[in-house]
């Protein structure tokens, strides 16, 4: 039985980057795999801009100022974001200014409405009395400061989120070379699952597994299609394996079937179709009976049947695989350290991933357990906010040790 790191190795090694690449309008960007480097052909911003609305100034013309006594200054136009004039500014002259507005020649800051007191006037414009002073260059947006000209924003291999999907849009880049979504197949095994809407009757349990890896496939930004259930037959299984593999598809996930009970099936269906087992059972908890193998270009997973299970196996090793095969080359898990709320014991030799809870207490994480941790019990995950993960070389976790989490 191999350490999750020696297993992860081994799937690495078998992970295959995606060369081929599709283009695509950046509203169906999100969660695809950037293919290209993405350069700024501008400056963001474009221009200088008040970061506020106020008053565009002089700083000189501030120098001094105070409640007791004020700088008066005569306001000569109104800007709104969209606008520019053309004129300059002089000296006691001041500019109403919207947020975003180009900053009017002569000016070199902006001061805020808070600090001001405008007087209108007979004439167009009216006064304001400014009441500090200001320094050069406060409130203002310069141009480049977010990204310069000829600056490389986005990196070939990088995830598209939120934040990208709006550079790209700052930037002027409407379309975008992405790698094709990895095709990810689902096979459920089990005389004991029921579907959704049947009755359930005696031994018969709902088959979460099928459409709780369908949503992760969907999370990673992959294909996932579904080649439906299987009775413990194992033609049966060989049958549908044979027929997924046909599909052209990148990686195949099998749930169940993989442990050492009667009508544990599976490996024995994948070598009679000469497929080669790379691994079966990891030194972890839950998730220990996995299985992986290839054939050609194509990985197979065999997930454990307890949904716990399967679900962290697929985070821990079928994640980091899709990612990779996807053409990412950013880890997918987001770690934290958080303190333990309690003492928990487990045994060494195995690596165990908990599902926790996470507290912030004066900028300080805290972790705690989501309660029972049985491989079977789906509302541990329901309720976590990440993934205690503990090293085979620990036999214990006191209240108050550091200990790593992953973010879910």
């Amino acid at each position: 039985m191999m350490s999750v790191k020696e297993a992860l190795d081994i799937i690495y090694s078998n992970t295959r980057p995606c060369n081929v690449t599709e283009n695509i309008d950046i509203f169906s960007s999100y969660s695809r795999i950037l293919a290209q480097d993405i350069y700024s052909k501008d400056n963001i911003p474009p221009f200088n801009n008040s970061a506020m609305d106020g008053f565009a100034v002089i700083a000189m013309d501030t120098k001094k100022a105070t409640k007791a006594y004020p700088k008066v200054l005569r306001i000569v136009a109104d800007l709104a974001a969209g606008y520019s004039i053309k004129r300059r500014l002089k000296h006691n002259e001041t500019v109403r200014i919207m947020t975003g507005a180009v900053l009017p020649y002569g000016a070199d800051c902006v001061i805020k409405k808070e600090d001001v007191k405008e007087v209108s006037s007979k004439k167009k414009h009216g006064y304001i009395y400014v009441f500090k002073e200001v320094e050069c260059t406060e409130n203002i947006r310069y141009a480049g400061e977010d990204v310069k000209k000829g600056e490389k924003v986005l990196t070939a291999g990088a995830k598209i989120g939120p934040a990208e999907t709006g550079m790209l849009a700052a930037l002027g880049v409407s379309k975008i070379k992405v790698y094709k979504k990895p095709r990810v197949g689902i096979i459920s095994t089990g005389d004991e699952l029921a579907e959704i809407g049947d009755r359930l009757r005696p031994g018969k349990i709902r088959n979460s597994n099928r459409y709780s890896l369908y949503a992760s496939i969907l999370d990673c930004g992959a294909l996932p299609l579904d080649f439906g259930v299987v009775s413990d037959k194992k033609e049966k299984i060989k049958n549908k394996i044979r027929q997924a593999l046909k599909s052209c598809i990148d990686i195949l996930l099998i749930s169940g079937g993989v442990s050492v009970g009667e009508y544990d099936y599976v490996k024995g269906a994948l070598a009679d179709l000469g497929v080669k087992i790379k691994f079966w059972q990891v030194a972890m908890r839950p998730g220990k009976p996995l299985v992986f193998a290839a054939l050609g270009k194509t990985m197979i997973f065999g997930l454990p049947g307890n949904p716990v299970s399967s679900l962290v196996c697929f985070e821990e090793f079928v994640r980091p695989a899709i990612m990779q095969r996807a053409g990412a080359r950013e880890n997918p898990h987001r770690n934290v350290y958080a303190e333990s709320l309690q003492t928990i014991e487990k045994k060494k030799g195995l690596t165990y991933f908990f599902r926790v809870k996470l507290e912030e207490k004066n900028g300080k994480l805290f972790a705690r357990l989501t309660g029972p941790q049985g491989s079977g019990i789906l509302k541990s995950l329901v309720l976590a906010d990440g993934i205690m993960v503990l090293p085979e070389e620990l036999a214990v976790v006191k209240k108050g040790d550091i200990v790593k989490v992953q973010l879910l």
